[in-house]
């Protein structure tokens, strides 16, 4: 009799055909087939991906070599070099634009979750810098028709063309400012470093484009494109400082239809304020650490505040109520900016200098070499003159001839970053493109809550600035809620020779020193405007703080400040603006980050501080 299947036997069966039926899964070929073509899928897509993002990185290296061009551009040579490189770049961009647009793979890729946040991240990129370098050959083609009539013919600029290059540059630097930002915080590593670097090199090119082409439209109406004007040239003596050199001579240019030329220069002797200046009044900081020195009557002590634009208007005010004239600019600039400008016209010979004046030599003659030949002489007014002689003569020379109009912006350009000119006008609209553009304005005028500055200045009537070279130790340590503790020691070392003569240069003056070589440091520390930082006030839109030390020939003083900076650390990253004290040779800087509970990326930095420095420190806490 045949056996009738149980109910447990029915389940056992059951049991035992699944097990089969999962033993037989793996060994379907449409799964293995699938995977491998996942797996060939994805590096293909990675193959191509790279490959876009290596022409990505290629075409932001020619667009950067490109920008770096831009600042000499009117330069014939310059601006065919540029348009060249610009060339190279819309060639390259357009390459990886076809690349990411007829990939197959690409294509497909993206319509998968993960690779179509890259596929479109890329595309975007490689479209920005696509656009990017149309622009930039644009204007590198204005660059390249205008750059032969830029140059300076008998002290005349010629104006239709150095407007029409300012109309371009600042055409291109608003499309650059247009183009919408490529980095997402979702892109993979290579592409997100790669976007985030094509963002900051377009928006910096922009900001440039757009502070230059401010610049230029100011330098046109300086020169007179919408009528005659008379500009105030403060002459800064390094060798005595306050902020800046202190004004000790000056001169008068006259500007029109592009040309310039000096009606007067001398002494700041000659035109003395006999009562203090009210407009503009000085801010409350102001008075309260400066009010002492009279910055709004005495011109020596007109530019002890940081803030050009304060000093600049005061020395308009100062110059019309003693003489009755108008002044609708200052230009001020120091020896190294005559240095500078030597360096473009060739030596000059001046009346009572017994050798010529040269780019190399002029800070040591006039500022070492005319005060040791008058002895004990003080205040000689055939020296005090002399300086101003100096830039009358340099003036002479480009009136003269014709100048390499890229080799001069390139010169002045070098002495602004270090703050050894700058400009102030009475027209707001100018002013304020010159201060976008850092060519005028206070320190705090851009991110005072990381800015910090500092500047020695001489407390005697002495010209002991030039063997007085500053160095500054910065240390920062960071404490887990992100505040940095900025402490800052100045080193002074007096290298006036000993035994120490006496006369106008090493004193004594007889009213604050009694011994010659001895140098009163007054030492200005401008914090973050946010800092909390011991006996400040509010001034140039920073923290003031200040100390004094005597510092004998032969020796060496230090004074220190601390700074406490709250939520210094944003986005994962420290940022501190150091902006300069303009000195004949600039402080040598030292800045070290420790951390507590942070770990920071190359925490040392030692340079010199010859411009504003960002420094950036990327910081994680452990």
């Amino acid at each position: 009799m045949a056996h009738r299947p149980t109910a447990t036997d029915r389940r056992l069966r059951r049991l035992s055909g699944r097990r089969r039926r999962r033993g037989r899964l793996p060994g379907r070929p449409w799964l293995i087939a699938a995977a491998l073509l996942v797996v060939v899928l994805g590096l293909w897509t990675a193959w191509d991906l790279r490959a876009a993002r290596r022409d990505l990185l290629v075409s932001r290296q020619e667009l950067s070599a490109a920008a770096a061009d831009l600042g000499n551009a009117a330069d014939a040579q310059v601006a065919t070099r540029l348009r060249t490189a610009t060339r190279h770049a819309v060639a390259r961009t357009n390459h990886a634009d076809r690349r990411v647009r007829n990939s197959p793979v690409l294509r497909v890729a993206g319509w998968l979750p993960v690779l179509h946040t890259q596929r479109s991240g890329l595309v975007h990129a490689v479209r920005a810098a696509r656009d990017a370098a149309a622009i930039g050959d644009r204007l590198a083609a204005v660059a390249q028709r205008r750059a032969n009539q830029l140059a300076v013919h008998d002290g005349t600029v010629d104006l239709a063309s150095l407007q029409a290059l300012g109309d371009a540059t600042a055409r291109a630097g608003a499309q650059l400012r247009a183009i919408r930002p490529t980095h997402s915080d979702a892109q993979w590593g290579p592409l997100g470093h790669a976007t985030t670097d094509l963002d900051a090199l377009l928006s910096d090119t922009a900001t440039r484009l757009t502070n230059g082409a401010g610049v230029m439209g100011v330098a046109a109406d300086l020169l007179g494109a919408h009528g005659p004007n008379h500009v105030f040239v403060a002459l800064l003596n390094n060798a005595e400082m306050r902020d800046q050199g202190m004004v000790l001579s000056y001169a008068v240019a006259d500007t029109a239809d592009g040309a310039f030329h000096l009606a007067r220069s001398g002494s700041t002797l000659d035109i003395p304020v006999d009562r203090p200046a009210t407009n503009p009044a000085l801010p409350t900081g102001t008075q309260q650490i400066f009010g002492g020195l009279q910055p709004n009557r005495l011109w020596q002590s007109v530019n002890a505040s940081a803030d050009r634009s304060l000093s600049g208007a005061l020395m308009r005010a100062m110059y019309q109520q003693a003489t009755g004239e108008r002044a609708d600019a200052v230009v001020a600039l120091d020896v190294p900016t005559l240095a500078a400008l030597l360096s473009v016209t060739g030596p000059v010979t001046v009346p009572g200098i017994d050798q010529p004046i040269t780019a190399a030599n002029a800070a040591a003659v006039l500022l070492d070499d005319l005060y040791a030949q008058a002895g004990a002489t003080f205040r000689d007014p055939h020296r005090l003159e002399q300086v101003a002689a100096t830039l009358a003569a340099v003036v002479s020379h480009v009136q003269s001839g014709s100048l390499d109009a890229a080799a001069l912006v390139h010169a002045l350009g070098g002495a602004a970053r270090g703050g050894h000119i700058w400009v102030s006008t009475a027209d707001p609209a100018q002013q304020t493109a010159i201060e976008r553009a850092g060519l005028g304005g206070s320190p705090g005028r851009f991110h005072p809550e990381r800015t910090i500055h500092l500047s020695v200045q001489n407390g005697t009537a002495t010209k002991l600035d030039y063997f007085v070279d500053p160095s500054v130790d910065m240390r920062v340590a960071l404490t887990t809620d992100g505040t940095a503790i900025v402490t800052t020691t100045v080193t002074l070392p007096n290298t006036a020779p000993v035994p120490t003569p006496s006369g106008e240069q090493f004193g004594p003056d007889g009213f604050v020193s009694n011994e010659a070589g001895l140098y009163r440091a007054r030492v200005y520390f401008w914090g973050p405007s946010t800092a909390d930082q011991l006996d400040s006030v509010a001034e140039s839109g920073l923290r003031l703080s200040f100390q004094v030390t005597d510092v004998l020939a032969g020796h060496t003083g230090k004074v220190s400040f601390t700074s406490v900076v709250p939520h210094a650390v944003r986005h994962g990253r420290l940022v501190l603006r150091l902006v300069p004290q303009p000195r004949v040779r600039p402080m040598h800087l030292k800045v070290q980050v420790s951390a507590v509970g942070w770990r920071v990326e190359h925490p040392s930095t030692t340079t010199d501080w010859d411009r504003t420095l960002d420094l950036k420190w990327s910081v994680r806490q452990r």
